[in-house]
């Protein structure tokens, strides 16, 4: 069986988003098996879970107007019915698909 080794680390997360774009970044919540971040990008904000699963890591990117600020917790977002998921088995290509998908979500919201 398959199993991804890189384990998620906050912190290098969110350099790599500020890296590739993003203004801001906070931690919300740390588990050990998600890392759940608010993004900051030209005035808009994300919310972004980004989980271990057991064949690769994945991320969840959310439009804060489609979740109450209660529910942003690692455990929630998967329930929420909008936003957008990508997949990868390397930290830094999720990054890079995190950031064509949160364009992607605020285009959809600036329609």
């Amino acid at each position: 069986m398959y199993k991804v080794m890189q384990l998620l680390d906050a912190n290098h997360i969110k350099d790599l988003l500020m890296q590739r774009g993003l203004e801001k970044v906070y931690i919300i919540e740390k588990e050990y098996n998600c890392i759940l971040l608010l993004g900051e990008v030209r005035g808009s904000h994300v919310v972004i879970g980004i989980y271990q699963g057991s064949r690769s890591i994945y991320a969840k990117i959310v439009n804060v107007q489609h979740v109450l600020e209660p529910y942003w917790k690692c455990d929630y977002l998967d329930y929420v019915p909008y936003g957008l998921y990508t997949f990868s088995n390397s930290i830094e290509e999720l990054v890079d698909k995190i950031i064509m998908k949160i364009d992607r979500v605020l285009r959809v919201q600036n329609r």
